[in-house]
């Protein structure tokens, strides 16, 4: 994403993470999210990252790869890491926000005993948010706005079908924020069904006192 000044006048860049340094942040934004296992989270993006698969299966020529010939793109767990993405949020020169987002392990994990074309099925067409957050001292500028449309887009390159996540019940600026976003916010404690969006034969359910949201993908 091109550096551009947003409407309070700041200049956002958003862009993938680049250098370690920048992956070992995605530690403070899962723990900003209040997202239990923050450092094995940022450990696993590293992991991904020093592996170079890191978000290289964002593309529309990745899924018809990965479901004709799933050994020769190195299996589930390397089509997992190539369809994550992390991206950062730079202003006034410094990271200053982060958003990390790919297929969900825990649904995928439950896919398996069905069949591996629906674990392939689910890691080719959901994208789940799994921490956005900018530095307290930086919101209210537009960065979580440019965070979530930049994953957007990157869904769309990668044909997705649903993009979603969670958050505390409780945190009405978390949700006011989605709502402005456009994402659709599921009543307190109901499931998103992916029979509906992803052909998938799941629901996504929240834990006690969460909250979906949801979006579908426009390619």
């Amino acid at each position: 994403m091109t550096p551009s000044p947003n409407s309070s006048g700041v200049t956002v860049e958003v862009r993938p993470a680049r250098f370690r340094a920048e992956l070992r942040e995605f530690q403070r934004w899962h723990r900003l999210c209040g997202v239990p296992h923050a450092r094995r989270a940022a450990r696993n993006l590293l992991h991904a990252h020093d592996n170079k698969v890191l978000g290289t299966g964002l593309s529309r020529d990745y899924g018809p790869q990965a479901r004709d010939d799933l050994a020769a793109v190195g299996g589930v767990s390397t089509v997992l890491a190539a369809r994550t993405m992390a991206l950062v949020a730079l202003a006034e020169g410094r990271v200053v926000g982060g958003l990390a987002a790919g297929p969900s392990i825990h649904l995928v994990s439950q896919l398996a005993v069905l069949s591996q074309a629906a674990v392939v099925q689910a890691a080719l067409t959901t994208i789940k948010i799994h921490a956005l957050a900018v530095l307290p001292a930086y919101r209210g500028r537009g960065l979580g706005r440019a965070l979530l449309t930049e994953a957007f887009t990157l869904a769309a390159q990668a044909d997705a079908r649903i993009v979603y996540g969670q958050f505390p019940t409780y945190a009405a600026g978390v949700a006011a924020f989605y709502r402005r976003c456009g994402m659709n916010l599921c009543a307190p404690g109901l499931p998103v069904d992916l029979r509906t969006w992803a052909d998938l034969p799941a629901v996504v359910a929240p834990l006690p006192e969460e909250t979906l949201f949801h979006r579908a993908v426009t390619r």
